[in-house]
């Protein structure tokens, strides 16, 4: 039997999640890290539970919202935050290594289609393995290689039209 918190909380996930994860997803331009926004959200709703009332009311929809919000931003901060301090993509890949500006490269990432610059992210900034990079985007270590080649193809045919 699940008390009137458990309860509340269902059905404020059941009402709310596809709209936050959208709204996530606009924000964030990215699957996975709209998914951490949502999660982040409800923990954060979870822990102010007290503060909802009527799931439907207008109050509720705006609290929701602005949690999300917020959630999704704070995201944003701490991926933008982490990119300028660890993007060391000239050392990880020789493809461009004559290119001084890492930070351009990291936006150029963001560009191509999310298959490529997911695997990309992985592999140049976190420092993943293949086998790593597959587990976390839940592919074969094969597909992970032949994106990845692919990707860095695409980068650095962009990179030459820049120059």
């Amino acid at each position: 039997m699940q008390s009137d918190d458990e309860s509340k909380i269902a059905e404020l996930y059941s009402q709310y999640e596809q709209s936050m994860y959208y709204e996530a997803r606009d924000i964030l331009q990215d699957d996975y890290l709209a998914e951490d926004a949502v999660h982040e959200a409800f923990i954060r709703l979870i822990r102010n539970r007290n503060n909802l009332k009527d799931i439907e009311s207008p109050q509720t929809k705006s609290y929701v919202k602005k949690t999300l919000q917020s959630a999704a931003i704070d995201i944003y901060r701490r991926n933008k935050k982490e990119r300028e301090h660890t993007c060391n993509i000239d050392e990880a890949d020789p493809v461009f290594s004559d290119f001084d500006e890492p930070e351009y490269i990291a936006d150029l990432i963001d560009t191509l289609p999310n298959k490529y610059s997911s695997i990309i992210r992985c592999r140049l900034i976190y420092g993943l393995s293949v086998n790593e990079t597959a587990a976390v985007l839940k592919l074969t270590a094969n597909c992970v290689k032949k994106r990845y080649e692919r990707a860095r193809k695409m980068l650095a045919e962009i990179l030459k039209e820049s120059l």
